[in-house]
């Protein structure tokens, strides 16, 4: 099963000269034993591994310039997609960058020969239907220097909740839910975001960019994305994304049918 993304009105210049880091280095300890089989990236959902699910969907956007971070299971990464080379575009370029050692889930970003060029950053353990082309549309039309993509996570609490005035109880709700707005580990940063990425000192996350970008006056946007999305990082999660997604893509697939026989 592969999720196609749909471009809109992004020229294939700007997609072509856009620079795509799937950071798939991670050592993915919270969803062992499987990653001790193989790299938590080439976890199967609905029979195909996660990374391969998202370069499918990044060079059907029309990207041709991407770069994969390995660490952890870098022969494995490696020979996956060479394979998987074979039967896309051959006007694609996919390079290697393998980490020695842990620089936090973004300090690769200031050690890449990249040529200064934008970057759209896709972390490789990640399961959706995003818009890759609408992402890039809409930072191309705000003109900011980074833009995250952004979601909203509900929890409930386990315990009572308070609300107080000193030392006086105002309100009580029962294990109340809660809704935070989340980073969705895909982002686009300009060339100027990347330079400054090169001054950080190692490890470094992205929040620790986002924070020094901020300090720098740079602008930072975010895009309720609206996608189906997951984050894998347990076997439980692996079986819920797995569950969803095949249930999207039969919606999606009785909507196309249905979409046929009344255009008939």
């Amino acid at each position: 099963m592969i999720i196609k993304t749909v471009n809109s009105t992004c020229s294939h210049e700007e997609l072509q000269n856009s620079e795509v880091i799937l950071q798939a280095g991670g050592r993915g300890q919270r969803i062992q034993p499987l990653s001790d089989q193989q790299p938590k990236p080439l976890l199967p959902v609905c029979g195909v591994p996660m990374i391969e699910m998202l370069l499918r969907q990044l060079v059907s956007a029309g990207f041709r310039k991407i770069t994969v971070i390995t660490g952890y299971g870098r022969d494995a990464i490696v020979g996956h997609i060479e394979s998987l080379l074979k039967v896309l575009p051959q006007k694609i370029r996919v390079r290697f960058h393998h980490e020695e050692k842990p620089q936090g889930n973004l300090g690769v970003l200031g050690d890449l020969d990249i040529e200064m060029r934008r970057v759209l950053l896709v972390f490789a353990d990640l399961v959706t239907d995003l818009n890759f082309v609408q992402l890039l549309n809409t930072h191309l039309e705000r003109g900011c220097s980074t833009t995250l993509t952004s979601h909203y996570e509900s929890y409930r609490l386990r315990l009572g909740e308070l609300s107080v005035a000193g030392s006086y109880v105002t309100d009580y709700q029962e294990k109340p839910p809660k809704e935070f707005l989340a980073c969705s580990g895909i982002a686009v940063f300009e060339p100027e975001v990347i330079a400054l990425a090169r001054e950080l000192p190692r490890p470094f996350g992205i929040s620790d960019l986002i924070q020094a970008s901020l300090n720098r006056k740079l602008s930072i946007t975010h895009w309720i994305h609206g996608a189906f999305w997951r984050d894998v990082n347990t076997k439980d999660e692996l079986q819920e994304a797995e569950a969803q997604l095949t249930g999207l893509l039969a919606k999606k697939t009785a909507h196309a049918s249905s979409h046929t026989e009344v255009s008939q």
